[in-house]
């Protein structure tokens, strides 16, 4: 037997043991009885067994089929079933990303963040657009450890484009040249996200067939245990937006999604565009929210994830 399945029957045996008297596994053996007359229908059970030796047999063959019944509840379920989520062994975190193509911008945050021992995926557009020396800087941001995504090479609406063009042309004006310039400049990427986060079905299908792992955008204040900004064990994964136009903005709710991630081992996806020292345009993150989330992850203990690490850990778990 594989190792896997013998830590799968050893729970299950150790769950018996601790659950035997619930109700449940009652209710599980009084409907597996229910089901088969042999054991409804055991001759003379109701006599005194030792005034009537067919009723010993009977009770022997109650004995058998209640052995049956235990192997069916301990192995008739599926391995996930009451099984601890396997995500919870994850360590709490955060993955923050940025879009769009202010290679500048995010080559100076980054000297403004270090001190926090921090990471970020950039999701570069527009590469063909892109001077020698902003290449430069997206190849020194990776070598210091941060990770370039991809973002299309001419910023498309994915579905709008698709509906009118289909998806080979798609393919042909937006992914295919922009991984081509990508590869040729050593800066391969894995990881792609939406631009104005705009998807459907079609375009996860396509992209995924493409990328380990896309992401998407989602927005509003809910309350943080209902928000969908966390690593979902899928390669389908979204962030929510910490430009300080979005009407959500708050650094406290931000700061709220990372207690919650802290405490219950979930990693936030967060994203934002241009960093810059005092907000004045829309798309724009201040220095101060980021550090005040990169305090906040560093104090904690919590790690910081590239985008491309969670596709790593869908494929560990």
């Amino acid at each position: 037997m594989p190792a896997g399945n013998r830590r799968l029957a050893q729970w299950r045996v150790t769950w018996l043991i601790e659950h035997s008297t619930s109700h449940q596994l009652l209710w599980c053996i009084d409907s597996f009885v229910l089901q088969n007359p042999p054991l409804r229908q055991a001759p003379n059970r109701w006599q005194k067994p030792w005034k009537n030796r067919t009723q010993k047999n009977g009770n022997l063959k109650t004995k058998k089929y209640f052995l049956l019944v235990l192997s069916i509840v301990l192995f008739s379920c599926s391995e996930n079933d009451d099984i601890p989520n396997q995500q919870s062994n994850l360590q709490s975190g955060v993955v923050i990303s940025f879009d769009d193509d202010y290679v500048d911008e995010w080559f100076e945050v980054n000297n403004v963040l270090e001190p926090y021992d921090w990471k970020a995926t950039f999701f570069v557009t527009k590469f063909n657009q892109l001077s020698t020396a902003k290449i430069q800087k997206l190849k020194d941001l990776k070598i210091d450890g941060h990770e370039i995504g991809g973002h299309g090479l001419n910023h498309l609406n994915a579905p709008n484009f698709i509906s009118a063009n289909g998806t080979a042309e798609y393919l042909n004006q937006e992914i295919i040249p922009m991984e081509t310039l990508m590869n040729n400049n050593d800066l391969s990427t894995t990881s792609f996200a939406y631009p104005y986060g705009t998807r459907n079905r079609t375009t996860d299908n396509l992209l995924l067939n493409r990328f380990e792992i896309v992401r998407g955008t989602t927005y509003g204040n809910a309350n943080p245990a209902s928000q969908n900004c966390y690593y979902n064990n899928n390669n389908l994964v979204f962030g929510l937006g910490i430009d300080k136009n979005y009407s959500h903005f708050s650094i406290s709710y931000f700061l709220s999604l990372l207690e919650y991630a802290k405490n219950n081992n979930k990693i936030v996806i967060f994203y934002a565009h241009k960093p810059v020292p005092t907000f004045q345009n829309n798309y724009e993150t201040e220095y101060q929210t980021l550090i005040q989330i990169c305090n906040y992850v560093k104090n904690n203990n919590m790690k910081f994830y590239k985008i491309s690490e969670l596709f790593n850990l869908q494929n560990s778990i």
